[in-house]
Parts: structure tokens; C-alpha cells; sequence
């Protein structure tokens, strides 16, 4: 017997197999990474892709409170709410004339009303005390070139309707009054940033 037969023939198969699911095998990892590509959302959907520079720390919320119908006091002292802005994008501003960062912001909130005057409203609501009412109201004048209305709730309740967490904070509201993001501390609104994001806002562009 010749116990030096050429078996390479015999063994061809066997690698032929182990070749093609070595092929199977990589086409399947191919395609889960392209599958989990597409299906992965994209990061910086909707208005939180302008969540950076100024507006890093703007954040849209899951569930978000409704619109306060809460009585405001206007500058005559007048009755008035949140409400009567309906119908306009609003940037409303819970700030008060103790609250260092929100005097600081406010000149960029006035900026930003001229810039954009006749497309949204910028409404600033004080919730200084009865007391600090006149103060509060030629701060805000001052601050803003007198381009901002004057709003103040005194019993400071807006603060738990919006479930801010701080001050200032701000709200972005659609024309239907419906929340489309917040801001929480210190901003310049005059910015590059707050500007790309208002004209998205006033597009239509979703949360």
C-alpha cells in the first residue's frame, strides 16, 4: 500500500466549507453594523442641536408643564397672564433684581427683542416682592432700552407652574403656547446661537 497518497483532494472540500462561512460570517457583522447605523437616532434632533456655546445648557423636557394661567401684575398693575401672548412665539424670563445672573442677561433678552420685534416676544416676569415693584421695573427698563415689557407676580407661584429648578430660567413657547424648550441659568441671547435657534423655532422646527 502506498502510504504516500496524495490527499489534498479530500481536504479541498473541507476548507472550501470552512472559507465560506468564514465569508458568511463577515457578511453578517457587515450588515448588523450597518443596520445598527441606520436605526441609531441621530444626536441633535429637533432644537436640541443648537444646545451648545450659549445655549448649552438648553434642554427640551419630556413632559413638560403647561402654559401658567396665573394672574400677572403689568406696569400700571393691571391684570393680566401669560396667556395674552398667545398666538406669538414667546421667550418668556423668570428673573428678579436680586438674582445676579438674571440682571446680567437681561440687556442680551432687550438685544433680542429688537432683533426679532414683530416676529416673537420676549416677556420677563419679576418675581420680586411687593416692595421691590418700582425697583424691578426701572431695572428692567434700563437693562433692557425699554424694549421689554413689565410683568411681576409677587407670590412667586409662576416659579412652581413651570417647575423652574433655578433662576433665571428661561422658556421658549410656540404660537399655540405649547413648551418647546427651556434654558436654565445665565445666557446671552444676543448670540449666534440664541439667534440660530429662535429662527428655527419661528420655522416650525419640533422639539
Amino acid at each position: 500500500m502506498d502510504t504516500n497518497a496524495d490527499t489534498s483532494g479530500s481536504q479541498k472540500p473541507w476548507a472550501l466549507w470552512a472559507a465560506l462561512a468564514m465569508l458568511a460570517l463577515g457578511l453578517a457583522a457587515v450588515l448588523y453594523v450597518l443596520f445598527a447605523a441606520s436605526s441609531k437616532p441621530e444626536r441633535g434632533q429637533g432644537v436640541t442641536r443648537f444646545a451648545r456655546g450659549e445655549m448649552q445648557q438648553l434642554a427640551v423636557l419630556p413632559d413638560p408643564p403647561p402654559l401658567p394661567r396665573r394672574t400677572l401684575r403689568d406696569a400700571e398693575g393691571a391684570e393680566t397672564s401669560l396667556a395674552a401672548f398667545t398666538g406669538e412665539v414667546m421667550v418668556v424670563n423668570l428673573w428678579a433684581t436680586w438674582c445676579a445672573p438674571c440682571m446680567d442677561e437681561m440687556p442680551t433678552l432687550g438685544e433680542l427683542q429688537r432683533r426679532f420685534e414683530g416676529r416673537l416676544r420676549v416677556v420677563p416676569v419679576s418675581v420680586d416682592s411687593e416692595a421691590d415693584r418700582e425697583k424691578a421695573r426701572a431695572e428692567l427698563a434700563r437693562l433692557s432700552g425699554g424694549s421689554l415689557p413689565f410683568l411681576i407676580d409677587i407670590s412667586r407661584g409662576v416659579l412652581f407652574d413651570v417647575q423652574a429648578a433655578g433662576m433665571p430660567t428661561t422658556i421658549i413657547y410656540d404660537r399655540d403656547g405649547r413648551e418647546v424648550a427651556r434654558l436654565a441659568g445665565g445666557a446671552d441671547w444676543a448670540s449666534g446661537e440664541a439667534v440660530a435657534l429662535m429662527e428655527a423655532v419661528l420655522g416650525g422646527e419640533p422639539s
